[in-house]
């Protein structure tokens, strides 16, 4: 019989555990396009910020302007990291940047704004200079920021610029430079012939090679031409030779032997191809380009559970959920019986502010069913079909429960900053922070949940919660690690070939402050990577005491390594090292064990199976209209918390005796009241963060860390009945499980 462990945080969280499968440990990858929220929220929050954010922005502005053009990239990268902070109000400074005489200035500013994904403003500009850049180099670099902007493949606008440039533009490297974009935004053909021709004609040597070099990183470096100048400039002790030898190293072509083991497998999957090419009655299915990736997704796959090989699409979602950013309607969805479900609207997001809710059921996008893109690509077809670039328009149509009849609406995407940290003050001035993934921003989020509580709200203590948290960037889980810990100590090393991933330490920094108040840490097991190394950490250095169920186990790094014979366009993550705990514990395949074990309720399959059939026919959700309607403060009081009893619902014995079914009541009202609690969300658009009444993990670190402030719970309204809860359950041992 199928036991099922109920957890709203998993839930809630759907969208996240479908597009990160498995835990996902990255070495920190270089600033990459992120968007920036565009609405009032994001607005309040910059305002919020104050003048200290805009006059920093002015003052790294004045330092483009006064400095020479080689010297402005490390302020324009300090300006893009503050944008993904506080978006508009450093967004906002570079948009009137692009305004300015100084040429140089709007480079910088244009091409910020394109890696925080603003492409509306900050494309146009770059291919203006591209064409009225008052020096090879401006229209150089112009042409490199565009071609390094991966959200702009395939503009059409772009390449027209690009290929209307090169038409017109007599210096070399500035050619080589608009070829290259040209070859990687597209058409990818037209570019690479553009470098060809400079490769074989061009009159300066320089010119030539880097013409060499730019095909080969667009994948063409076995070409007989480009291989023997690759090869010329292995031997040169400059920048391009340096260049040369890791594309040489990389296509395994660095002047050692062949290995006749690889000349045979590159044989046999020719060999492959061309029969398929020549026999296989589907000629679509027979395409060269679709039959290599799916060897390269095989071979990957065979080495372990977390290297793989990366298409297009994947590495574009991959970079997405990093960054925290993307142009899209702004939902958390799942897949229910066949249905895309919007399980909850990111608050003062697009799709909120079209009135979709949790529980809407999508039926088309942009005219295309859903349940047709379901069956062909899974969620992933869909959820491509929604997002894109912000301001753009997608069409969709959905029906809830109530209507007469499927409602259409035309979305205007905008930039999604997906946020990683969720805080609350608990009874008692206990501070509560659950830490969904380790992404780009996760450090600032972090440190403002933590100012907040901490010196605003002057918690005594710090509940972190890291389950159902699959992981991230290994830079965040340090940097995260930091926040809570004195300056000095070891936090994780890893280590893997000598060769390629020596051994590398990563220190704490803090000073004594950040360990001045007590700390527990929530795990469980779907806390995994970055997860176990902050958990681990915290137990190894006794910073904290760890409350839950034993972690994934998942203690390898993997790294993202960009394939040049797809022009970058496509990722090989490879596993590339193992870490270690301070104590030098690897926890690969063995987890963290926590100190203080807890464990979230189990429910029977029959029983999810019988809850489930009552929400498809909209049955907790009837009900709840109907009381919400005539008893809306008692259903938000109850919503928050019921005090695990039936009758203190209106109507509750006559809708479930109603019901006819074999369902204990207990079950039933948890059910509506998970209904009441997305209402209750929808209603103050803003999530509940905490569930005192049935999260029995969370209940068990209250405990746990009143103890280490030496706090009476009794003396806790909210928490006096937790002594004799958790009593009883130790006494008492596991439940029996329920028989159908």
């Amino acid at each position: 019989m199928t036991v099922v462990p109920v957890s709203e945080f998993a839930a809630r969280r759907l969208w996240w555990s479908f597009v990160l499968a498995f835990g996902l440990l990255l070495p920190a990858l270089p600033a990459a396009q992120a968007g920036q929220p565009e609405d009032a929220t994001a607005a309040a929050k910059d305002a919020e910020a104050g003048p200290a954010v805009g006059a920093q922005a002015d003052e790294l502005l004045k330092q483009i302007a006064a400095a020479r053009l080689e010297d402005i990239w490390e302020p324009v990268s300090t300006l893009v990291r503050a944008g993904r902070s506080h978006g508009l109000a450093i967004t906002g400074r570079l948009t009137q940047g692009l305004l300015a005489d100084d040429q140089k200035l709007r480079l910088a500013c244009a091409d910020a704004l394109c890696q925080l994904n603003d492409t509306e403003a900050g494309a146009p500009a770059l291919c203006k200079l591209l064409q009225d850049g008052a020096t090879p180099e401006i229209r150089r670099l112009a042409a490199n920021a565009l071609g390094l902007t991966k959200s702009l493949a395939d503009d059409e606008a772009v390449a027209k610029a690009l290929a209307a440039a090169l038409a017109k533009e007599s210096d070399g490297l500035a050619k080589v430079s608009l070829a290259r974009s040209l070859a990687l935004l597209g058409p990818q053909q037209e570019g690479r012939e553009a470098l060809r021709k400079l490769l074989a004609q061009a009159p300066e040597q320089n010119v030539r090679d880097e013409a060499a070099l730019a095909l080969a990183e667009n994948g063409a470096a076995r070409t007989p031409e480009v291989l023997l100048r690759l090869k010329d400039l292995n031997s040169e002790p400059t920048a391009q030779g340096d260049r040369a030898r890791a594309l040489l190293r990389s296509e395994g072509t660095a002047g050692a032997a062949p290995d006749p083991k690889v000349a045979r497998g590159e044989q046999l999957l020719r060999e492959i191809c061309q029969k398929i090419k020549d026999a296989y009655p589907d000629e679509e299915k027979g395409d060269a380009d679709k039959l290599f990736e799916d060897a390269a997704k095989g071979m990957v796959a065979g080495l372990d559970p977390f290297s793989q090989y990366l298409d297009r699409e994947a590495a574009r979602q991959t970079q997405e959920m990093l960054q925290q950013d993307y142009g899209g309607i702004g939902a958390y969805v799942e897949e229910q019986n066949g249905h895309f479900i919007i399980r909850s609207p990111m608050y003062d997001s697009p799709a909120d502010r079209a009135g979709l809710r949790a529980g809407d059921i999508i039926q088309e996008v942009d005219g295309q069913k859903a349940s047709d893109l379901l069956g062909k690509g899974g969620m992933n077809s869909v959820i491509a079909k929604l997002k894109g670039k912000p301001g753009t328009p997608v069409k969709v149509k959905y029906y809830r429960r109530g209507f007469f009849k499927p409602v259409e609406v035309t979305i205007v995407r905008g930039s999604i900053r997906i946020e990683s940290v969720l805080s609350a003050l608990l009874p008692g001035e206990l501070g509560y922070v659950r830490l969904l993934r380790f992404g780009e921003r996760s450090r600032e989020e972090m440190q403002k949940a933590l100012d907040q509580l901490l010196k605003t709200q002057h918690a005594k203590a710090l509940i972190l919660d890291l389950r159902d948290n699959p992981g991230g960037l290994l830079r965040s889980a340090v940097d995260i690690a930091d926040l809570f810990l004195a300056g000095n100590k070891l936090v994780v090393y890893s280590e893997g070939r000598k060769s390629f991933a020596p051994r590398k330490e990563f220190y704490s920094s803090g000073g004594p402050e950040k360990e001045s108040y007590p700390l527990a840490v929530l795990v469980g097991p779907g806390s995994a990577s970055a997860s176990e190394i902050v958990a681990g950490a915290m137990q190894d250095l006794h910073r904290a005491v760890l409350i839950g169920e034993k972690t994934f186990g998942k203690g390898s790094v993997q790294q993202l390594i960009p394939m040049n014979a797809t022009g970058r366009q496509t990722n090989l993550r490879l596993t590339i090292a193992k870490y270690y705990l301070p104590s030098g514990r690897c926890i690969h395949e063995k987890g963290v064990e926590p100190d203080v074990q807890a464990k979230r309720p189990e429910i029977q399959g029959w029983v999810v199976e019988g809850l489930q059939e009552l929400r498809d026919k909209a049955v907790f959700a009837g009900y709840l209209s109907t009381a919400w309607d005539a008893n809306k403060e008692l259903c938000a009081k109850l919503a928050l918390d019921d005090e695990g009893k039936c009758e203190n619902w209106p109507g509750f014995e006559n809708f479930y005796k109603g019901l006819n079914t074999r369902l204990d009541r207990n079950d039933v009202r948890a059910a509506v009241r998970t209904e009441a609690r997305r209402r209750l969300q929808d209603e103050q658009k803003k999530e509940l963060v905490y569930d005192l009444e049935t999260d029995v993990v969370l209940e068990r670190g209250v405990l746990e860390i009143l103890k280490k402030l030496n706090s009476d719970p009794l003396l806790i309204a909210e928490y006096k009945a937790l002594p004799d809860k958790f009593k009883k359950k130790d006494e008492m041992g596991p439940p029996e499980p329920n028989a159908p």
